[in-house]
């Protein structure tokens, strides 16, 4: 297989891809065999345990050399959130793998590597971070990679410059920019992909309904919206609706069977506006319920065809949760395309495969053509 990034993609099968993940490890759970994954977080995931080493400079030098002798057809990286002279990692990898000294003071340069070495197969740039912004340290990913998705794509794509590359807003200089405008192009949006799920909730049958409104989650310390919607739960409790909010914290499958009894899940946005719980719930059959959206998503889910959205300001929710439960056959439709639209688009597979076809799509206008 050549990595020609000429190379149309509609019609050739990307599981066969070769794949070098730096960081992350999706590619490496859904295609274990083809990817070699080299990890660049100071801790181990229990969720990516099947590693192939680290991104130490040396071993990313050595794979980009496997890649020019055609054993890899692409490049996945994935952003690092600091600067990688942070002290964060040097000062902590360390004691979470002691047996790899060089690995934990080096690992969180494999990326860097990228800036300035030769990469001769397609380079993909991944931020799945919750924040809005792109680190200083990962601009040149715009310029390196064909494309570069982001989880948390402001509307406004400008502003994931806000506080790092710019100190304000972008100015007309920036937008006017043709350099500029050319990074903005390649950033494309990217859903939070679902792995954990079990596959028979692709073909079960339509859950029974016990409850109105489902709802588990933390509210200390996370978003504002929220916080805000607890008292309104309250009020929709106390005018009859069944509310099931369990308090203990519930085993991931019981969690899915529960959610799967309710009519809606409320789904409201935490440290970022996407969420697992929105993909949770549809896969299960319950609706969400998401306050408005506000970045550019990746195959949505659809107002009233998917999903529920609700206003944040006072009110809103109470009024979207009453307005939707008032035809129960409505929701029973939107559940079940919310589930086609979830194993569709928002698995693991779908998510992995998305990515490698807009890796391999011929070149558009200067950018790739996203497919």
């Amino acid at each position: 297989m050549s990595g020609n990034p000429e190379r149309a993609a509609p019609q050739f099968d990307v599981s066969r891809l070769r794949i070098l993940e730096i960081g992350s490890g999706y590619f490496k759970k859904q295609y274990p065999a083809q990817t070699t994954l080299l990890w660049t977080a100071t801790k181990r995931s229990e969720d990516f345990p099947d590693i192939d080493g680290f991104s130490t400079p040396d071993r990313v030098l050595q794979e980009l050399r496997a890649a020019a002798e055609g054993r890899y057809d692409v490049v996945i990286a994935n952003t690092v959130r600091y600067s990688p002279w942070h002290p964060r990692y040097w000062a902590r990898a360390p004691f979470n793998t002691p047996r790899h000294p060089w690995a934990s003071l080096t690992r969180q340069f494999g990326v860097e590597v990228l800036r300035w070495a030769k990469v001769p197969v397609p380079l993909v740039a991944i931020d799945m971070d919750d924040s809005f912004g792109i680190g200083t340290d990962s601009v040149f990913l715009l310029d390196r990679a064909k494309v570069f998705f982001k989880r948390e794509l402001p509307v406004d794509k400008w502003q994931v410059l806000y506080g790092t590359i710019h100190p304000h807003l972008p100015t007309l200089r920036y937008r006017n920019s043709d350099k500029w405008r050319a990074r903005m192009d390649k950033l494309q949006p990217i859903s939070l992909p679902q792995f954990k799920y079990d596959e028979r909730w692709r073909d079960a049958a339509f859950p029974e309904k016990t409850h109105d409104i489902f709802f588990s989650g933390s509210v200390k310390g996370n978003s504002t919206v929220r916080s805000a919607g607890v008292p309104e739960l309250e009020r929709l409790r106390a005018l009859g609706y069944r509310i099931d909010q369990p308090t203990e914290r519930l085993p991931y499958e019981a969690f899915l069977e529960r959610m799967s009894h309710s009519w809606l899940a409320w789904s409201p946005e935490g440290m970022g506006w996407d969420c697992y719980r929105h993909y949770e719930a549809a896969i299960v059959q319950a609706v969400p319920v998401i306050n408005h959206p506000t970045i550019l998503r990746h195959a949505p889910m659809l107002g009233g065809v998917h999903a529920v959205y609700y206003d944040v300001e006072p009110g809103g929710l109470e009024r979207a949760v009453v307005a939707a439960l008032a035809d129960k056959d409505r929701l029973l439709s939107m559940a079940k395309a919310a589930r086609d639209n979830a194993f569709t688009h928002h698995v693991l597979k779908a998510y992995c495969d998305h990515i490698l076809r807009a890796a391999l799509a011929p070149e558009r206008d200067g950018a790739a053509a996203v497919i």
